[in-house]
């Protein structure tokens, strides 16, 4: 009897109504903006002092420029130290976000885990470090998903909604692109779409981004006076727009391996840690003084690069600092995404193929900015491959909808040839080597989680081994049941005779500890193929 009432008690959960979690959804929106545009700000103070300390006067004033060296160094050797006390902070920030949602881990300390990752990004990327604001304010905005659930006493299921819609406020407010985090969140977190997740998402999303904008202003990430060239024979173009994603897509995949390897280097070099942070300080510093627009995530070097006069040698050689100054920097573990060198690096070899173009073809100069973009798209799809994202983020940055077909169409393109190199996901490979959790998460609930029962959904993805397969026919882990099949606006109580089709969503009811263990092998049994 006990057994029976407890499975009529998440049924009955599972049609429970959405009373508060809207409202819910848009104060972590809220805070997240505010967060995410503090943060923001801080950055951008950061920038200006570097500009205003490192100038060539200090050449001459050695005692000076020492201090100056020692400060940075003494920034990372902080920063580390939080990175190895946290280490659910470190990195991106995006790889624990999938982690949470596929229960491999927990914010055990959420608050004192949100501090450090708003204090350690501030320190880390300020000090130059080639790291982006993105990954961070996705997580940044996670916490206060996660947090808000915690407050107000939400189960697991809302829980992961809001968790979800602060990570989706988190990129909306960091790059003023509402759309593009609501799609990111469903595109590379959770890789299926509900009217529930749409709507919580959307209202986090938008309320993030009305914040920043408040904070900062209506223009678009990038200041760049975007025109698309039409005096070009549009064949000529959809050619010369396939090309350019076919080169974006080996320039993505040596950029997925060269983090990797960077990773992997650095960890291998047989130094004190000390010794490698105080090195990769003092690159940052020296980077900071001689090329300040290659510190940080290279904002202002994308909206510079249009007007400078710059030969392809040049931008070849900005292309590869910024590519090792990336590397290594993100393989200090230390608090910061790629999101934004990765688009840097875009538009860089956006101009470099622009410019081959104008040598050939003698087109207009406007083809600078033109292929800029479409770099900067093609580049994020190949190396995330997260077309919809790439493409909707693009827009939403610089303000212009008249790229669109040739931004699909390059990160179309991109996105096919990185499926024949057999390319993952970045952020499913760094998923794959970030530090396991899960002794930690379990040791916190084996003593009072061996007997609570939790709902998990699991998406069911076309040519799956969910797909088309009857319910009796799945070996399922043991002590799970299938509690209800959602098809639709519909949901279906199954039996053992029902068939799984694409696009339903299963809802699993199995005990909480098992759940942590094999969340992670039921999502990829009913998303990949």
């Amino acid at each position: 009897m006990n057994k029976e009432r407890e499975i009529k008690n998440h049924v009955e959960l599972l049609h429970k109504g959405n009373k508060g979690l809207y409202a819910l959804s848009i104060l972590v929106g809220i805070t997240t903006g505010i967060t995410v545009s503090v943060y923001r700000y801080g950055l951008n103070l950061a920038g200006n002092l570097r500009e205003h300390f490192l100038t060539k006067d200090v050449l001459s004033n050695p005692s000076k420029l020492f201090f100056i060296w020692t400060i940075f160094i003494a920034i990372g050797i902080f920063v580390d130290y939080l990175t190895r006390k946290f280490p659910v902070t470190g990195g991106s920030g995006i790889p624990q976000v999938k982690a949470l949602m596929l229960k491999k881990l927990d914010y055990l300390f959420w608050l004192k885990e949100f501090g450090v990752k708003f204090l350690g990004g501030l320190l880390g990327i300020g000090a130059g470090l080639s790291l982006g604001r993105e990954g961070p304010s996705v997580q940044l905005g996670s916490y206060l998903g996660y947090g808000c659930s915690k407050i107000f006493k939400r189960d697991y299921t809302d829980n992961k909604y809001l968790v979800t819609a602060g990570s989706s406020a988190g990129l909306a407010g960091a790059f003023g692109a509402p759309l593009a985090g609501v799609i990111f969140s469903m595109e590379e977190l959770h890789r299926f779409f509900s009217s529930k997740l749409i709507v919580c998402t959307f209202l986090a999303s938008i309320s993030s981004n009305f914040i920043a904008r408040r904070i900062f202003d209506m223009n678009p990430a990038f200041s760049l006076a975007v025109k698309y060239p039409s005096d070009v024979n549009p064949y000529l173009q959809f050619a010369l727009f396939i090309i350019f994603g076919i080169v974006l897509a080996f320039f993505g995949k040596f950029f997925t391996v060269s983090l990797t390897k960077s990773q992997d280097i650095f960890k291998n070099i047989k130094l004190p840690r000390v010794i490698k942070i105080s090195s990769i300080m003092t690159l940052s510093f020296i980077i900071c003084f001689i090329m300040p627009d290659m510190a940080g995530g290279g904002h202002h070097l994308v909206e510079g690069l249009p007007f400078k006069n710059q030969t392809i040698l040049f931008l070849i050689f900005i292309f590869f600092i910024k590519l090792f100054f990336t590397t290594t920097s993100y393989a200090t573990g230390f608090q910061g995404g790629i999101f934004l060198p990765m688009l840097v690096l875009g538009a860089v070899l956006g101009k470099i193929y622009a410019l081959i173009l104008i040598s050939i073809f003698n087109f207009n100069p406007e083809f600078i900015i033109h292929f800029m973009i479409l770099g900067m798209a093609g580049f994020f799809v190949a190396v995330v491959r997260a077309p919809i994202t790439g493409i909707i983020l693009i827009l939403e940055m610089t303000g212009s909808f008249d790229h669109l077909l040739a931004i699909a169409t390059v990160s179309i393109v991109a996105y096919y040839i990185t499926e024949l190199l057999k390319l993952k996901p970045i952020y499913d490979i760094l998923y794959e080597r970030m530090p396991k959790f899960e002794s930690e998460y379990d040791l916190e609930n084996e003593h009072h989680e061996h007997l609570e029962k939790t709902l998990i959904c699991i998406p069911v993805a076309a040519e799956s081994n969910f797909d088309e397969k009857f319910i009796k026919d799945i070996s399922w882990p043991k002590n799970t049941l299938v509690v209800a099949i959602r098809r639709g606006e519909s949901e279906y109580i199954p039996k053992g005779s029902t068939k799984i089709l694409a696009g339903d969503v299963l809802v699993l009811l199995l005990p909480k500890n098992q759940a942590n263990k094999i969340n992670e092998d039921l999502f990829k049994m009913g998303t990949v193929h």
